[in-house]
């Protein structure tokens, strides 16, 4: 029975000490979630015209794929669902119409050397990405 009393002494004093964490609440930060919103966005549709730059190299599977992160950040931003899809694919046009443009390589590179650097820049535009969208996330409350 003592041992009863002590855990439930144990919890008790772990809820108060709780108390005052769970006490505050989020207030909503529009001009920081905008601000992260738009970086994160920047940052996927970077990565987006990365992986399609890169696609003569490593595959379009990834840039075909990637399109969901931008959907989801869309959404993540209040974007309705058929609105984010559909703008998620006009961003996913322009990254692709980009990297066409301006096609990844150098005369002097090796396959692997341009495999290499395209993970390298997809990967720090993703890990932006990532960085952001949890700002924005906290921005919002909406991790709570």
């Amino acid at each position: 029975m003592r041992q009863h009393v002590r855990f439930a002494g144990a919890i008790g004093l772990a809820v108060c000490l709780a108390w005052p964490a769970a006490a505050e609440e989020c207030q909503f930060d529009k001009t920081a979630a905008d601000a992260s919103f738009n970086q994160a966005l920047e940052a996927i549709v970077a990565h987006q015209g990365y992986a399609w730059a890169c696609a003569p190299y490593i595959g379009d599977g990834l840039a075909q794929s990637n399109t969901v992160n931008i959907e989801m950040l869309l959404r993540d931003s209040g974007f309705k669902p058929a609105d984010a899809i559909a703008k998620a694919g006009d961003l996913d046009a322009q990254a692709k119409k980009g990297a066409e443009l301006h096609p990844i390589g150098s005369a002097g590179a090796t396959r692997q050397e341009v495999v290499t650097a395209c993970s390298q820049l997809m990967d720090e535009q993703y890990q932006k990405f990532r960085a952001a969208r949890a700002d924005m996330i906290k921005a919002q409350c909406a991790d709570e």
